[in-house]
């Protein structure tokens, strides 16, 4: 591990965060495309810049280590194709919620928060307990 393990973290700490974005990536290319998993493990490995190898040794046999360079690559490429479609969505609800309700948008709203992960978050909580 080089560069890394200043971080004060361990290596099996930087190999299971680039496991998760690894899967991530695979998973989203999977939903984009509509390919089978490995079409879909090439094209993920592509956006990174890795090697398709190490998407599928990550996601099925984690090594021991990874490298500063894949490593970052994997976490560059998850932040631009993932964290900033959340992003987005959760900017383009705050919009749509200010707009007048219809049916159609309410279903929107339903599904962006779905996605966002906000609606179970609010089913949760009981209903006294809910901003109203």
């Amino acid at each position: 591990m080089t560069d890394l393990c200043a971080n004060d973290l361990e290596p099996e700490t930087l190999v299971n965060q680039a496991r998760e974005w690894a899967i991530a990536l695979w998973e989203r290319a999977e939903g984009l495309q509509g390919l089978g998993s490995e079409n879909a493990r090439h094209t993920a490995a592509r956006w990174a810049g890795v090697t398709p190898g190490l998407l599928w040794s990550l996601r099925y046999r984690p090594p021991a280590s990874i490298d500063a360079s894949p490593y970052l690559k994997l976490q560059n490429t998850y932040d631009r194709l993932i964290k900033s479609v959340e992003g987005k969505s959760a900017e383009n609800l705050i919009a749509l919620k200010a707009l007048p309700t219809t049916p159609s948008r309410a279903r929107l709203i339903a599904q962006l928060e779905e996605f966002l992960g906000i609606a179970a978050s609010e089913e949760a909580r009981p209903p006294s307990k809910r901003a109203g």
